[in-house]
């Protein structure tokens, strides 16, 4: 196998969209992926950074990434498209269902989480929503795609533009010799080297290897900073008084999909490792969407599933060069988030790799602030 310039671990959208980034500015790229579910096939694809109250809590660079990254989602699923015939599932417009006036009330105070409507203005927007329906949010700009189509653009895409993927395989260990990257090994024993790495993998990380210290292994982000938040959902048959458009409520959120599909979302269950579902839990999320669309009473269940969120301590991702490691890139720890952040986080780490290109938005990402020291 020839060198390649790049080498990425993890098969997700965000190691692809990257990839597909990379490829594009003539870079050659591996990706290698794993074979296993990954976050992208368990995401329902919300692009709502106006609802999700952890991106602005977190920091102002974040929510200023969330709305730049979602900015960039029309023109990207209508080039991938365009290139791969592949139809990303794009729809804008998110409403925010209040059934009680607590809930109202919280929807008056926070400035910034789209337009306020009354019970009226709700139901000329989803005319099936429970008559209990108090008040609403609504965001004409967020939206949603289809994780699943996205992944299968993305992987055509990449490939037309010379990217190569190894699958069924994963990185284990990312090998570095006086604190640059010189090569990966492989689940089967192979070695590639490369350039740069690029570390996508979600929750499950790669070891880096020091040649100098004898091969020791060294963690790639400080212990603690990256852990796994289980999220189990499922997919209902879409009924004819199902929802139109994305509809989040206190019980479960709402994705009806072009292909008959309602996504129902999510369970938060954080450091579980399994990708087993609980029949409780399912039945609640079910309960709550039959709360918010009395039709869906009888629609048909076609699946469910578990899939691992990369969430860090801060819910902030982890973006930018690895510790110690010159060479290595992190793309991490973008918790609910991924399919929403994975446009301007591939736009940055691919001007990383293209001439050193910093997006300053990336410095409050960086590992280092996991560092008791708080330096690289």
């Amino acid at each position: 196998m020839s060198r390649p310039d790049v080498i990425i671990a993890g098969g997700g959208v965000i190691g692809l969209m990257t990839g597909f980034a990379l490829a594009r500015a003539g870079v050659q790229a591996i990706v290698v992926d794993s074979g296993m579910p990954a976050a992208t096939d368990a995401a329902a694809g919300m692009l709502a950074p106006s609802f999700e109250g952890a991106l602005r809590k977190a920091s102002d660079d974040l929510a200023a990434f969330g709305r730049r990254s979602l900015a960039a989602w029309p023109q990207l699923a209508a080039l991938l498209a365009e290139r791969t015939g592949v139809d990303c599932d794009f729809a804008k417009g998110v409403l925010s269902a209040a059934f009680d006036e607590a809930e109202a009330a919280a929807f008056e105070a926070d400035h910034e989480g789209g337009e306020v409507l009354g019970r009226e203005a709700v139901l000329a927007l989803e005319p099936f929503l429970s008559p209990r329906v108090v008040a609403g949010r609504y965001s004409e700009e967020d939206g949603q795609v289809d994780p699943r189509r996205v992944r299968a653009a993305l992987l055509r895409a990449f490939q037309q533009d010379g990217g190569r993927l190894l699958r069924e395989r994963t990185i284990v260990e990312i090998r570095t010799a006086n604190g640059r990257m010189d090569g990966v090994t492989l689940s089967d024993g192979e070695r590639i080297g490369a350039g740069a790495a690029i570390v996508a993998t979600g929750a499950r990380l790669p070891a880096l290897v020091d040649a100098a210290s004898g091969g020791a292994l060294h963690p790639l982000v400080p212990e603690g900073a990256l852990f796994p938040v289980k999220g189990e959902a499922l997919a209902l048959a879409r009924p004819a008084g199902g929802p139109r458009r994305v509809v989040r409520t206190k019980g479960a959120y709402l994705c009806p999909k072009s292909d008959g599909r309602i996504v129902v979302g999510a369970t938060e269950i954080a450091g579980d490792w399994s990708l087993t579902t609980d029949d409780a839990r399912v039945k609640a999320l079910r309960r709550g969407a039959v709360s918010a669309f009395a039709a869906l009473e009888a629609a048909p269940e076609i699946a469910r599933w578990a899939g691992l969120r990369p969430a860090t301590k801060d819910a902030a991702p982890i973006i930018g060069p690895a510790l110690g490691a010159d060479g290595v890139i992190l793309a991490l720890g973008c918790y609910r988030n991924g399919i929403l952040l994975a446009p301007a986080t591939a736009d940055a780490v691919a001007g990383l790799v293209c001439g050193g290109r910093k997006d300053p938005l990336i410095a409050a990402f960086s590992a280092a602030r996991f560092n008791p020291l708080g330096v690289s």
